[in-house]
């Protein structure tokens, strides 16, 4: 295999180059169109064979001549930078994320609350909140007058909405307008939403409109928090919930989603936390794994569960009308109390790549 030994100048750090790599990354306006920042080129339309005929160093700079007769100039920090061991390095020092219990998002709480004539004035005030919620996954947006357009308004300041069967903005109460429990007075334990999408939203918002009755308080669980304490409690069932693939199914009138993914989804370079899919009420029939290994996959629910359901895990809390809660579906769980009366809750959801793009370009998240 062609290599390329490297030696950086500065901190005389080696390493082994593919050629070919080096070839296809070279960031001349040849190669690379810098106005939308894509490649110009098919990786067939280079020669299998490509080789340096000439390598020159040049301070912090690197002058390949090439045998398709190409010549590449390289940021040697670039190169250095563009390895594998740097990108577990960046993933696994972050410190973006806060997993919290009850105490600790209490102790936090006045780290999350955003005004909205604010957030309409500030572009800080944004950044601010987009910040908030990648660290602790939840954030509220409060003084938003109890409508659904208002709501809306204050969501899209800072997101695009994503649009489902449900709508881009919908309402609900306990009229049964969908095949869904949320569309009850019911119970409803910690769960996320749309474990039957294909890729589930990555923000939910919900806002309550009008209650007039008792009960109905939302309560939150950090997922990642949840997931840690698996992990150090309960090894084997962290393995088993991190490669079991659950089907997930919702059904009504011209509607049919299914999928099938682990109830814990971690980077499949770092090994760390990526996504929480855990709803009870959205579970299809249950035949991806033999019957002989059903007894273990139903242990390991339980024992994530039951951490779940830990009253030091959940944050409760009523939502009143005013607040909009705006957390990350991939990680925060919720759930609330049955209630009576009349109640409305307007929502909506954001996709999880226009909340991640919206970090990356406020230079949060790489």
């Amino acid at each position: 295999i062609n290599m390329l030994l490297l030696k950086h100048p500065k901190t005389s750090q080696s390493i082994e180059i593919n050629e070919f790599w080096l070839r296809d990354h070279c960031r001349c306006v040849e190669c690379l169109n810098f106005e939308t920042n894509q490649r110009r080129y098919d990786v067939l339309d280079l020669p299998a064979d490509i080789m340096p005929l000439d390598v020159k160093y040049d301070g912090m700079n690197l002058q390949v001549q090439w045998s398709d007769a190409h010549k590449s100039n390289y940021d040697l920090d670039f190169i250095f930078d563009s390895q594998l061991e740097r990108l577990i390095g960046r993933r696994s020092k972050s410190t973006n994320l806060t997993p919290w219990n009850r105490s600790i998002i209490l102790q936090n709480e006045r780290h999350l609350r955003f005004p909205l004539p604010q957030l309409v004035s500030s572009d800080n005030e944004v950044r601010s909140l987009v910040e908030s919620l990648v660290r602790y996954g939840i954030v509220f947006i409060d003084d938003v007058a109890p409508t659904a357009n208002m709501t809306e308004l204050a969501l899209r300041r800072v997101f695009p909405l994503m649009k489902t069967f449900f709508g881009e903005m919908w309402t609900f109460s306990d009229n049964p307008d969908h095949a869904d429990t949320a569309y009850t007075k019911l119970y409803l334990g910690s769960h996320t939403d749309n474990t039957y999408f294909c890729d589930a939203a990555g923000l939910q918002a919900l806002h309550c409109i009008e209650h007039s009755g008792s009960g109905g308080e939302n309560f939150f669980v950090d997922g990642l928090h949840v997931v840690h304490e698996l992990k150090r409690r309960y090894p084997a069932a962290y393995d088993v919930l991190c490669s079991v693939q659950v089907p997930g199914e919702y059904i009504e009138k011209g509607e049919h989603h299914y999928h099938t993914a682990p109830i814990i989804q971690v980077d499949p370079l770092t090994q760390e936390f990526v996504q929480l899919r855990l709803n009870v009420y959205d579970r299809a029939v249950f035949n991806t794994i033999p019957q002989a290994e059903m007894a273990e996959f139903y242990d390991s629910l339980r024992q994530l569960l039951l951490i779940v359901r830990d009253k030091q895990q959940q944050w409760a809390l009523k939502l009143c009308p005013g607040s909009i809660v705006l957390f990350d579906n991939w990680r925060v769980l919720h759930g609330r109390e049955a209630y009576t009366g009349s109640r409305t809750m307007s929502g909506s959801y954001v996709q999880r790549t226009d909340f991640l793009s919206k970090a990356r370009v406020l230079g949060i998240i790489d």
